[in-house]
């Protein structure tokens, strides 16, 4: 199936040639947790975005995110609101107009023309 396995010290030594630090031009260094953390802190993040933009391993990746957030959370503001979520990258008027269109789904018939009621007033 086209697999080839090659010594474990061809491997490191290939691992630490590629890489990549958090700018193609910065030497490789490696990363404090203090450091990544603050990456955090930046904008949201998740453990892809660590991994690709510091150069760390999945693993190290998981466990510093892990403990931010046990320690203090993804606290994001974006236009007056605070997200719990940093996968949430939807405006606060998409995610209540996608409530909406979901509130025109359901069973009872007043939801479903209340909802349909504020759809207007937003649409114009």
């Amino acid at each position: 199936m086209g697999s080839a396995w090659y010594p474990r010290a061809q491997v490191e030594a290939l691992r630490d040639k590629t890489a990549r630090p958090l700018s193609p031009t910065a030497p490789r260094v490696r990363w404090p947790d203090d450091a990544l953390i603050a990456l955090l802190r930046e904008k949201p993040r998740t453990v892809v975005d660590l991994v690709v933009d510091a150069g760390v391993s999945i693993s190290r990746a998981e466990r510093v995110y892990r403990f931010w957030l046990a320690h203090e959370g993804p606290a994001v503001v974006t236009e007056g609101r605070t997200d719990s979520d940093p996968r949430e990258r939807r405006s606060g008027e998409r995610i209540e107009h996608d409530t909406l269109v979901r509130q025109l789904r359901d069973a009872d018939p007043k939801v479903r023309a209340a909802a349909f009621e504020k759809l207007k007033v937003t649409r114009r």
